[in-house]
């Protein structure tokens, strides 16, 4: 049988059957560096003692080896009297499906939905919602970047939800996102201020629903912006009022006077170019729950930092990432939160 005949047959596969033929070919084909299940714990070890062994629980460098369980090294805080291993306290301690992990991280990397991931992994879409956020838990732990020099600032709106609650009295369930009852920016819209510099760190946060002011922009940024940054924005009010307030120098570009760029080097394209790359990717998911929402703008902030690694590499930069902190983000705390 040639390939000739197997591609005629190819038309009749199902969506899903196809993209799985083509995963098996590439695998076939262009295999990648395996990362083994067993270099996971060693990834994970190096990032969390970087700089020496210490409890995940309290801290302590008073840790002695305290055997082994399932092949994996055990601890033992001489402080808490708490024991450990590589993994405690990190989105894979106490997983059913170790093996499974590797391929859960390259779907994230990849974007893909829920039900996508779970088909493809062959786990629960649950499973698969709760692994996402204790992953995102994990690197939202980490906090935002420190932005230095010419920083560019703006806000974006999105559509408030509550996707996934099962009871809302106080108006009408929309369906896949919806639109919103009023016209333009109201309370129903949830403000996120995104801030670039130009070595490419980021922050983005959600910092309230409607037109936000000053006070609010500053709780978002205050604290990440180094001092002598130079703060370059459009010409809305807040932002004149929070620049005045932390004393900042401050470069408008009014762009409904059709300036785009001040001096030759002044403007906002790169966080108007975020907000855009940002919206298109947050469309596969078909709105967001604004609980979850800090969690996203986390993951699409790690997407655009990895993006310039090989697949392998940035496989191993997130299990790195999200297992630097010892993070207690449960499958219980997800069910209440």
């Amino acid at each position: 049988m040639s390939w000739k005949d197997l591609y005629e047959d190819f038309d009749e596969l199902s969506q899903g059957e196809k993209l799985a033929l083509f995963e098996a070919i590439k695998n076939t084909l262009f295999p990648e560096p395996r990362l083994k299940l067993d270099k996971v714990a060693e990834e994970v070890r190096d990032s969390r003692f970087s700089s020496g062994l210490a409890c995940v629980h309290c801290g302590s460098t008073l840790v002695k080896r305290n055997g082994k369980y399932r092949s994996r090294q055990r601890y033992l805080c001489r402080d808490c009297g708490k024991s450990f291993n590589d993994t405690t306290a990190s989105p894979i301690s106490g997983t059913r499906y170790p093996d499974k992990w590797l391929k859960f991280v390259e779907c994230m990397l990849n974007g893909l939905t829920l039900s996508k991931t779970a088909k493809l992994l062959g786990i629960h879409v649950s499973t698969a919602f709760y692994w996402r956020h204790k992953v995102l838990y994990a690197l939202r732990s980490l906090g935002q970047d420190t932005l230095n020099g010419i920083v560019e600032s703006d806000e974006t709106f999105f559509l408030e939800s509550y996707k996934g609650r099962k009871h809302i009295t106080f108006r009408k369930p929309r369906k896949r996102g919806g639109v919103a009852q009023k016209r333009g920016i109201s309370k129903e819209q949830v403000c996120v201020v995104v801030a670039i510099d130009r070595d490419g760190d980021i922050v983005a946060q959600n910092a309230g629903r409607g037109r936000i002011t000053a006070t609010e922009i500053d709780v978002v940024l205050g604290t990440h912006l180094a001092p002598g940054s130079l703060l370059c924005t459009d010409s809305a009010r807040n932002y004149i009022a929070f620049a005045k307030m932390k004393g900042l120098h401050h470069e408008i570009i009014n762009v409904r006077k059709g300036v785009y760029v001040r001096k030759g080097i002044y403007h906002v394209q790169h966080v108007n170019s975020y907000h855009k790359r940002l919206k298109k990717w947050m469309e596969r998911f078909q709105g967001v729950a604004t609980k979850y929402l800090d969690n996203y703008l986390f993951w699409f902030r790690y997407l655009e930092r990895y993006k310039n690694l090989s697949p392998f590499e940035a496989k191993r930069a997130i299990l790195r990432d999200m297992s630097k902190r010892a993070n207690d983000v449960t499958v219980e705390y997800l069910r209440v939160v």
